[in-house]
């Protein structure tokens, strides 16, 4: 039985030159030279003369890579990683997006963590801005900082956790029923939580710090449009799966709309979630 695989889902960017791969791989090979790593890359860009020739590592890093070309989604991605992870029996997975910084000694971390333990769930804590953002507390489908010092592990009680860094048993993936493809990127990690907290009782804390560069944030109009249309289209998923759109539209898509109506002074955020 193998222990840990990492999985990464890249978009419109080399996977070796991600920041979640050469982090990993640095992580990796700060001490454990003798050991293997196993790196499962799902590129979801949607270029359509994206051809990448890999490059070559060491006998040390096994490498699995897939293309779709039509960007299915990260939930999407992360159910075919784990079911890769399934059928090569591994017993762990690690998700990271391709922007996220780890630390050097993430890697014996998380090593450490799949030796000790048989089952279960566990995250570190992940940075923005140098702000706390995962875990969080998760009240009528919003996020809200966790301000009192954290202990080495919180019970699933309004608290959820992003998907970068996630580590996860592969029986559990299973048991909590995967990540739900109607949702392509937003609530997606947030909505497996709700699951998963149903099966699993307490989220463990990783004891590392990982720094998150949200790519998605763009002072660019055009690129906030579109990524707002996205937003929306999961919006309105998250919305069918949770029977509750009055809730929803008050705590998180009004607030979300006003709050990019004020930052770029247009009425164009509008327009889009008519048309959604």
């Amino acid at each position: 039985m193998k222990d840990l695989l990492f999985g990464i889902v890249c978009f419109r960017e080399r996977f070796w030159e991600c920041e979640s791969f050469t982090s990993l791989l640095a992580s990796f090979n700060d001490d454990h030279l003798n050991n293997e790593i196993n790196i499962f890359i799902f590129d979801n860009t949607d270029l359509q003369d994206w051809v990448l020739t890999l490059p070559e590592y060491s006998q040390h890093v096994k490498l699995n890579y897939v293309h779709y070309q039509n960007n299915p989604g990260i939930a999407f991605a992360y159910n075919y990683i784990a079911g890769f992870a399934k059928g090569n029996k591994f017993e762990w997975l690690v998700f990271l997006d391709q922007d996220s910084n780890l630390p050097k000694n993430a890697y014996k971390i998380y090593e450490d963590f799949a030796m000790r333990n048989s089952q279960g769930l566990a995250a570190p804590k992940v940075f923005a801005n140098n702000k706390l953002i995962s875990p969080s507390y998760y009240r009528f489908f919003r996020s809200s900082l966790i301000l009192e010092p954290l202990e080495d592990s919180l019970k699933f009680n309004n608290v959820s956790c992003i998907n970068s860094g996630l580590m996860v048993h592969v029986s559990d993936y299973f048991r909590a029923g995967g990540y739900s493809e109607k949702l392509r990127l937003d609530f997606c990690d947030h909505e497996f939580i709700e699951r998963a907290s149903k099966k699993i009782d307490r989220l463990h804390l990783l004891n590392f710090r990982l720094d998150q560069n949200f790519s998605t944030d763009t002072n660019d109009l055009e690129k906030a449009l579109f990524r707002y249309g996205l937003f929306m289209k999961d919006l309105k998923a998250y919305r069918e799966i949770h029977h509750n759109s009055k809730l929803i539209f008050f705590t998180v898509d009004l607030p979300h709309l006003l709050r990019l109506t004020a930052q770029y002074k247009t009425f164009a955020f509008l327009k889009v979630r008519s048309a959604v």
